[in-house]
């Protein structure tokens, strides 16, 4: 909707067609109206026109330089966006191997805890292998100087 904004800048009223807010355009207005009346006001020999183009070109400059700026912004916000998902890139990657390496270790483990379990077996069978053995063998015989002993004594 296109609204119609009556404004007095330097003395003139201008009647402006505008589809922002009328308090929008009344700040821009009242802005303008400060910067050409200080400029009227120090420099006795400024028209209003002149000072209206060097309000013109002090405006114009601030916009290139914010739009600049602007620029600048996007651009390390974008930089910071691409970083951001190389982190997160990095960090899926990490979480991962991450993942796998626990997997790995947790079957390591499980395999070194049935090796363990074989060789408690083993020890165990040859420990009663050997138990097997001492019992199958007859006890030693006595020494013959003990035997003759037994005998002096009977």
């Amino acid at each position: 909707m296109v609204n119609k904004v009556r404004v007095n800048i330097a003395g003139t009223p201008y009647a402006i067609a505008t589809t922002d807010s009328e308090k929008y355009i009344l700040g821009l207005a009242k802005k303008l109206d400060e910067d050409i009346t200080k400029l009227l006001d120090t420099n006795d020999n400024l028209s209003v026109t002149k000072a209206a183009v060097f309000c013109a070109m002090d405006y114009l400059d601030e916009y290139r330089k914010s739009t600049g700026s602007a620029e600048n912004m996007r651009s390390q916000i974008q930089d910071y966006i691409a970083d951001a998902a190389r982190a997160k890139l990095a960090e899926d990657k990490a979480l991962a191997e991450n993942a796998v390496l626990r997997r790995e270790a947790a079957a390591l483990r499980e395999q070194l805890a049935k090796e363990r379990q074989r060789e408690t077996r083993r020890e165990e069978r040859a420990a009663r292998a050997a138990a097997e053995t001492a019992q199958e063998q007859p006890a030693p015989e006595a020494p013959a100087a003990d035997s003759a002993q037994a005998d002096e004594t009977n």
